[in-house]
Formats: C-alpha cells, structure tokens, sequence
C-alpha cells in the first residue's frame, strides 16, 4: 500500500515537473529601450555570437543567468551550443578583444533587474516574465 502511494506521489510530481518545464517558453528579451526591434533566427545568433554589437543606437549588453532551463534551450536552439560553450565563446572571444564579455548573474530575477535597468542589455529568460522588456526574439 505504502508502495503504490509513494509510486503515486512521484508521478504526480514528476506529471508537475513536466507541465511546469513545458509552459516555460524562452525568448530573448531586452531592455524597454529596444521595443520595436524584432530580430530574425539569423540577427539573434549574431547578436548572441558578438558578430551584431548594437541594436539601434544602443551598444549589446548580453546578461547570461548561471543555470536556466530556458536559457539552455534558446541558446541551444539559437546559438548551438550549450551555456558553458556560450561562455567558453565569449570568453576567448573577450580575452583576443572580439568583444565585451556578458554579465553574469545568479538568477532570473536578477537579469530582469539588470536588463531592465541597462540601455542596450538583453537576456534569455521566460516569455511570461517580459513585463516591462521587449521581446526581441522568441523561441
């Protein structure tokens, strides 16, 4: 009985886990100031590869969260590569003087924050979270 029960409860969870990972849906989202740019599948890998350094008249200012599900599949889907590859990129990229490195943050949260408060910054986070950014590129 015991068994059933806790087979039971995990399935419920992982049914839970499941039906929240599905309803995030990734996008590139960037600072108010950039509302009315849209970016093609081609215009984003440029903008995450450094190869389109402004949107506007604004400089790119990439925000990279340390773990997101999210992140890692626009980033995978987008870019081809997975987040450490991403910042193994930029870091090569930054240490020859290709680039400006990204800003790393710990959380979500903390890229909302940052991209809403930085002219020019973009970050891959959920869709549903866009309030006050513009969605530049959606997955």
């Amino acid at each position: 009985m015991k068994t059933q029960l806790s087979r039971r409860l995990f399935t419920m969870a992982a049914l839970l886990v499941t039906a929240f990972t599905l309803r995030a849906d990734p996008a590139l989202l960037g600072n108010k100031g950039l509302a009315g740019q849209t970016l093609d599948a081609d215009s984003t890998k440029a903008v995450l590869l450094g190869k389109k350094a402004t949107l506007g008249s604004d400089r790119v200012i990439i925000v990279i969260i340390k773990a997101s599900d999210a992140q890692e599949v626009f980033l995978q889907s987008h870019a081809g590569m997975t987040t450490d590859q991403f910042n193994t990129y930029w870091r090569r990229l930054y240490m020859t003087g290709g680039g400006s490195a990204p800003k790393n943050v710990d959380t979500e949260a903390d890229a909302i924050k940052l991209v809403a408060e930085t002219p020019g910054a973009v970050a891959v986070i959920d869709s549903a979270k866009s309030d006050g950014l513009a969605v530049l590129a959606a997955k």
